[in-house]
């Protein structure tokens, strides 16, 4: 009976220690957010190259728009035509696995190959170059519209071009939207001409676009790309982050001969910042500018007056002469001098205020916040 007993309470004092080693090996120490990001890892990855090439090497029966079972009926029209060959293909790829390949990858294929991809469209989903995000195709169209940053834009639309794949392009002319630029990303894509090749840029911009701002020939210079880049950036959308900052001042020399130093033009922005952008074609500049609700304005200086004893003016025949006390000598660096006078708070002093007033007057402000 004695012995009885002590099992009894061995048992008992012994069965929540089990129980509790039992509960211990069920917990799961896994933590919910490390989880969720392989999951959606999963879900963003791309497929294998070999994926692609299985998929592309799957034999598909030719669709037949004039075969025997269309002969009851009327004629089928294009986009009949069109539909019933993505369903005829559809169902012959209802067991292969969907292909995930980047929209990089897609701009880049042309000819056969793109072709073939085209027929086995239901089995494609094309990923955003920013998102986790997938476009689907359907036959030669990729549905629905999308934001992708201008930069990225800009490269997928140079590799459709030059890979001469018409669906990327017609896709990115009109089915992306820039991703909203601010105003000092908006000064600074001025400052590359040579980024892109022109008729990159030219394809992006309409015909009756073309002839608008550069004329019957429709030639968009060397000197002129950067500012038909941010035209593009315009017309298929773009916008600037912030509605209260939009104010821009350019200034500019009354003549051009006699100037020294580079050719960049000074560009102050309601964000307080002085750019110096080369080679800037200024009335095309702001026509672009003001499209995109820019309140830009010039500022043309005749004298720009450096310190007490120095300034610079335009004298006879429209050259630029620099004075020193006493002394004349021919040419000014206008860049530099007129940076100099904007910093010092010289401006006001030049013959030009009067004129300028208003605009220099808010230069100040802008500067001395």
């Amino acid at each position: 009976m004695f012995y009885r007993s002590l099992l009894l309470i061995f048992i008992f004092f012994s069965f929540p220690l089990f129980s509790q080693e039992e509960d211990d090996d069920d917990i799961d120490f896994s933590q919910p957010n490390a989880l969720k990001q392989i999951d959606e890892d999963l879900e963003c990855a791309l497929s294998k190259d070999s994926e692609l090439i299985t998929l592309l090497n799957f034999k598909l029966r030719k669709f037949n728009p004039t075969s025997k079972e269309f002969e009851s009926g009327p004629p089928l029209t294009d986009e009949e035509i069109k539909h019933k060959g993505i369903r005829f293909y559809s169902l012959q790829l209802k067991d292969e696995r969907t292909v995930k390949i980047d929209i990089d990858k897609f701009a880049s294929l042309g000819g056969a190959t793109l072709a073939s991809l085209l027929d086995r469209s239901s089995k494609i989903l094309l990923k955003h170059p920013e998102k986790c995000e997938f476009f689907t195709l359907f036959g030669d169209q990729i549905l629905g519209y999308y934001e992708i940053s201008f930069d990225k834009i800009l490269r997928l639309y140079a590799t459709a071009v030059n890979k001469q794949n018409n669906i990327a392009q017609e896709f990115i002319r009109t089915q992306i939207v820039p991703s909203p630029m601010s105003l000092d990303m908006a000064i600074k894509s001025l400052y590359d001409d040579y980024g892109y090749q022109q008729n990159i840029i030219e394809s992006l911009l309409p015909q009756e676009v073309r002839t608008l701002f550069f004329g019957e020939n429709s030639m968009v210079s060397v000197a002129d790309v950067a500012e038909s880049k941010l035209l593009a950036f315009s017309l298929l959308g773009g916008r600037i982050m912030d509605n209260s900052q939009r104010e821009l001042f350019i200034f500019v020399p009354y003549s051009k001969k006699g100037l020294l130093g580079s050719n960049e033009t000074i560009v102050i922005s309601s964000t307080s910042r002085i750019y110096e952008v080369p080679l800037l074609n200024v009335p095309l500049a702001l026509n672009v500018l003001r499209s995109l609700g820019f309140n830009a304005k010039i500022i043309q200086l005749k004298q720009v007056y450096i310190d007490e004893n120095s300034f610079c003016k335009v004298g006879e025949g429209g050259l630029w002469y620099h004075y020193k006390g006493r002394e004349k000598m021919v040419g000014c660096d206008f860049l530099s001098n007129t940076i100099k006078s904007i910093t010092t708070n010289t401006l006001k002093n030049s013959t030009d205020y009067p004129i300028f007033k208003e605009s220099i007057d808010r230069v100040y402000e802008i500067m001395n916040n």
